[in-house]
């Protein structure tokens, strides 16, 4: 798995890079076919906003989120993109179902 943080208008922060590394390996364990994870941080009119770009086998999904506090929005980032991972995983599990059945 790889994994980049970008920091834009925050400071770099040990903390938020530690909940990125465990939010990401979470979802790497979760998503095997997973094998990128690109995460922006920046701050917008008074808010921060995170962006969680994932790339994999067959997949590319991306989400952002924006909360006041730098580690909510990580963390909502992350769930959104976890969101959507479980839609396009049972995607194929279903219509891998659907071709199997006579």
């Amino acid at each position: 798995m790889s994994l980049q943080i970008h920091f834009h208008d925050v400071p770099h922060s040990d903390t938020v890079r530690s909940a990125c590394e465990r939010l990401a390996e979470g979802l790497s364990q979760e998503f095997p076919e997973t094998s990128k994870y690109e995460v922006t941080l920046s701050h917008s009119k008074g808010d921060h906003e995170a962006h969680v770009h994932v790339t994999g086998k067959d997949l590319d999904v991306a989400a952002a989120a924006q909360k006041r506090d730098l580690a909510e929005a990580v963390t909502e980032g992350f769930e959104r993109v976890r969101r959507q991972l479980r839609k396009h995983h049972d995607k194929q599990i279903s219509s891998r179902r659907r071709a199997t059945k006579p």
